[in-house]
């Protein structure tokens, strides 16, 4: 096997491992909250408790610095996903190079990136406004659910200038298009895949913590 049959090996494997611990960690930070809630109408000798008393006797207050940083972390992450997988059509049918007028402007990665930054804090937005009851679902609410060392919230804050390095990695991809940098793709990737990892740290520190 070559180097770049190596590479676009690690590649499928790294975006596999991303997914995974995207998901694990969706699956891990309901199943965290779970085990609170159970506790919770337990200790009260009820067969259930309302699940916005539950989310209030959890929340952690984590200042709004954080707060608005990690959501920022989150929505980089989103938007360097967008940029290595959508940019050139490597990998997906659908792609940033279907869209002629955009990819031959000059601001047309930055337009990109914009919109979808922008489609995010939409969604994101839109989370925010559901009922208390659903709390659980709000990006802009998932720290307040753990106690996280100023150490932690350091790492989470540095995430936003490597996923920057990975987002700027995957535009060098797309200025060669349609040639290919196998080693780039793969670097953006691993860059992403550290970030994603300290983000959702907090909640396997949680569920391992549980298990003790």
């Amino acid at each position: 096997m070559d180097n770049v049959g190596a590479l676009n090996l690690l590649f499928q494997a790294g975006t596999l491992l991303l997914i995974i611990l995207l998901l694990l960690a969706m699956v891990m930070h309901i199943n965290n909250l779970n085990k609170v809630y159970k506790l919770m109408a337990k200790l009260q000798h009820k067969e259930s408790v309302p699940k916005d008393l539950l989310y209030k006797e959890m929340t952690v207050p984590q200042g709004m610095n954080f707060t608005a940083l990690a959501l920022a972390s989150w929505i980089m992450l989103l938007v360097a996903i967008a940029f290595l997988y959508l940019l050139v059509p490597t990998y997906l049918p659908l792609s940033y190079m279907d869209l002629s007028d955009l990819a031959s402007s000059p601001m047309g990665f930055a337009k990109f990136g914009i919109a979808v930054a922008a489609l995010v804090a939409v969604v994101l937005l839109f989370l925010d406004k559901l009922p208390e009851n659903y709390r659980n679902l709000k990006l802009t609410e998932l720290y307040s659910f753990y106690s996280i060392s100023k150490r932690m919230k350091k790492l989470i804050g540095i995430t936003v200038v490597v996923l920057c390095l990975s987002i700027i990695i995957s535009s060098y991809v797309g200025t060669i298009y349609p040639g290919r940098s196998p080693s780039a793709e793969l670097l953006s990737l691993i860059l992403m895949i550290i970030s994603a990892g300290i983000l959702v740290m907090p909640i396997f520190k949680e569920a391992w913590e549980a298990r003790r």
